[in-house]
């Protein structure tokens, strides 16, 4: 139970001073007979008790400013702003294809794109370097004759790539790339010559396949064709004469080795998603396959790089300090630093410092440097003075007169950053042979700074940890800690964790991108790697050496709700529609959307949904009709089925909805489980249509 905080401001303005004094006048001067707020005299007591209440104001707030300076002595900072992060694709004015001697096109690392919302600029960086290079075909073979590659052989003889005789459920053949080419994230367009057929017995328009690639973690992964203007599917299930098709590779494809062979794999199998595809009758046939690149994708993140910042100059003083004219800083990376000035020999270069968290362990002789993240100040090691009189220097000192500048850095973050889909379009510098740029999945994770009340509950917390991961609080603190981009975390101990191995510890991850969510993009839960795997990392700095440690994502549980309804009387139905939609997206989300709490659960601490929580239909229920502008519930229908956020990201509109399973009284969520928000289906009625259909 924490210690109850005195308020040292008890007195208001109205109550405790102006009445108060008024009440005072016929004591103290008793000729006094005009008390309305018009004579000059309650002017003056109001004038007097409004400053006295700004003193005692200012009074009030000394033990925050106590409790403040207190965490910074104990080294805690307030977070910075996250950077939301996407996907950037770029189209290529000419398509690429292998040849001889063949065209490469460079994206460079650190490349800008704006995105421009009304009177802001909003920039967005691409993290790594873009190399789009023409896709080389080296392998075409089929399941049952692996070990014989038919691609040398294209134009020669016929190839059939299901069964010739009778295809079946399950025929496969594969393409594979040559991996000197690397075409990861690419878009490939495949063209593909065939002897024309009729009568196969599928439909042209969407054919019983299905696409996939061979990922690094050697699963297969599914591939949706294109549904863009002039990139549709034009083969007709390969039984055109000419036709193409063109797929997103996924930037997680990479060279594996398949029954021996290493390349780039895709692979197309026969796969009947519903009746209304039919089923081939005979085999299509190949007769020449050409690959092309249309364009390429590449990770970017909210910031604006800036090069070569210069500082001022050294005065040789200890302690001083220096401010970034961008803030929030990010994350610094690889030949981002500090540069001082130094003569070496008789040339004057710019030597690097090293960023440390404190000066606890740095000497007079160690070029190290202490970065606020949030507001951009550089500050040089102090000087302190002994108790036996001795002065110990903390840090090297730039010599007086030493310039100072900053190599590089990104600064930018903040929910500013978390876009739509195709709104990030704008080049700042032009490309040749790119045509343009779009991103095709929304920019989520970004957040703001954190707040005074945030740092306060997080020192409480990380205070009882004491730089040990020891108990399960102690895991999620750490994890919560991490990063901005981070809203929950959760630590399954051996005993709960039914996924986990033999004394392990699993901590599960929801990332911070409840904009992404509300708008139903749940593809954006998908935990990223990077993220995962610096993660990991940090807690291998306070976990037990025993300890295995796993990181990895909640098992989310998709909720869809079926419900008729009356509305109250004078609401229009679109707007009780709304309503009932937004309630049930805020109670069903594994993380809190907004500052609103839920109907059902009205706690401020109100995080997202319970880990391992049970859903009732009869909640379901309760909700729907606390709802203001719901006056009746007629039926309700719960049902769900699992979310896998890396499968929700797709960029194209999906028209085969996983099969969903009606929950009868209660959906059992596993400990390691969450649940979300599907598309809900409400009906609105009025009572009269509601009894004629339950008489009819």
């Amino acid at each position: 139970m924490t210690l109850p905080s005195p308020n040292l401001d008890d007195l208001r303005f109205q109550s405790d001073l102006v009445d108060e004094a008024r009440k005072r006048i016929i004591h103290y001067c008793p000729e006094w007979t005009e008390y309305n707020l018009s004579d000059p005299g309650i002017t003056l007591i109001e004038l007097f008790a409004w400053m006295t209440e700004l003193m005692t104001y200012r009074l009030n707030r000394v033990p925050d400013k106590n409790y403040l300076k207190f965490l910074e002595m104990l080294g805690l900072q307030r977070m910075p702003a996250a950077s939301a992060r996407t996907e950037l694709t770029f189209w290529l004015s000419t398509a690429l294809q292998y040849a001889e001697s063949f065209q490469t096109v460079n994206v460079p690392q650190g490349f800008e794109v704006r995105a421009d919302q009304g009177d802001e600029e909003i920039t967005f960086t691409t993290t790594q370097e873009l190399l789009m290079t023409p896709p080389r075909l080296a392998h075409i073979r089929k399941e049952g004759e692996f070990n014989r590659n038919f691609f040398p052989r294209m134009g020669l003889e016929t190839f059939y790539p299901f069964d010739q005789r009778a295809p079946k459920l399950g025929d496969t053949f594969y393409l594979g790339f040559d991996s000197a080419n690397d075409i990861n994230g690419h878009i490939l367009r495949l063209s593909f010559t065939c002897d024309p057929t009729e009568a196969v017995g599928i439909r042209r328009e969407d054919p019983p396949w299905a696409w996939e690639c061979l990922t690094t973690d050697g699963t297969w992964q599914a591939l949706k064709p294109s549904t863009f203007d002039d990139e549709r599917d034009t083969t007709g299930g390969l039984n055109n004469e000419q036709g193409s098709l063109v797929l997103y590779l996924p930037l997680d494809f990479a060279p594996s080795a398949l029954y021996g062979l290493d390349a780039f794999w895709l692979r197309c199998r026969i796969e009947q998603r519903n009746s209304l595809q039919g089923m081939y009758s005979e085999s299509p046939r190949l007769k020449r396959v050409e690959a092309a690149t249309l364009g390429g994708t590449v990770p970017a993140m909210h910031a604006t790089r800036v090069d070569g910042e210069i500082l001022g100059s050294s005065n040789g003083e200890p302690g001083q300090s220096f401010t970034l004219r961008n803030a929030p800083v990010l994350a610094l990376q690889a030949g981002e630093t500090l540069e001082v000035e130094e003569t070496r020999g008789e040339n004057a270069v710019f030597a690097p410092w090293k960023q440390v968290s404190d000066f606890s362990k740095s000497t007079r002789f160690d070029r190290h440097y202490l970065l606020d993240m949030a507001s951009g100040v550089i500050q040089f090691g102090p000087s302190v003075r002994q108790p036996d009189g001795s002065v110990v220097q903390y840090g090297r000192i730039p010599e007086s007169g030493r310039g100072i500048r900053f190599s590089r850095y990104r600064s930018g973050g903040g929910v500013r950053g978390n876009l739509p889909v195709r709104t990030i379009t704008t080049m700042t510098t032009s490309l040749a042979y790119v045509a343009r740029v779009a991103n095709l999945v929304r920019a989520d994770g970004g957040r703001d700074q954190e707040g005074i009340d945030e740092l306060k509950l997080r020192a409480q917390r990380e205070l009882q940890a004491q730089r040990r991961a020891v108990t399960a609080q102690d895991y999620e603190q750490f994890t919560i800690n991490f990063s901005r981009s981070i809203a929950r975390a959760r630590c399954l101990t051996p005993n709960d964790n039914p996924r986990g191995g033999s004394g392990s510890v699993s901590v599960l991850v929801v990332p911070a991108v409840a904009d992404a969510v509300r708008a139903g993009g749940l593809g954006a839960l998908h935990l990223d790697e990077t993220l995962q795997a610096d993660l990991r990392a940090h807690l291998d700095q306070y976990r037990l050496l025993t300890t295995p440690l796993n990181v990895r994502e909640p098992r989310y549980m998709g909720v869809k709700v079926k419900a008729r309804i009356v509305p109250q009387d004078f609401i229009h139905h679109s707007e009780a529609l709304a309503r009932v939609n937004e309630e049930l997206r805020r109670f069903l989300s594994p993380i809190r959307l907004d500052e609103r709490s839920p109907l059902l659960q009205p706690d401020e601490t109100w995080d997202g949904w319970p880990f391992g929580r049970d859903l009732f239909v009869a909640e379901v229920v309760s909700l729907i009709q606390q709802v203001p502008t719901v006056k009746f519930v007629l039926d309700v229908e719960v049902s769900y089925r699992d979310v896998v956020p890396v499968e929700e990201r797709s960029i194209f509109e999906d028209s085969d909805e996983a099969p969903l399973k009606v929950v009868e009284k209660i959906l059992r969520v596993p400990a390691d489980g969450l649940v979300c928000s599907l598309e809900h289906e409400i009906e609105t009625t009025t009572m009269e249509t509601a009894y004629e259909k339950s008489q009819a």
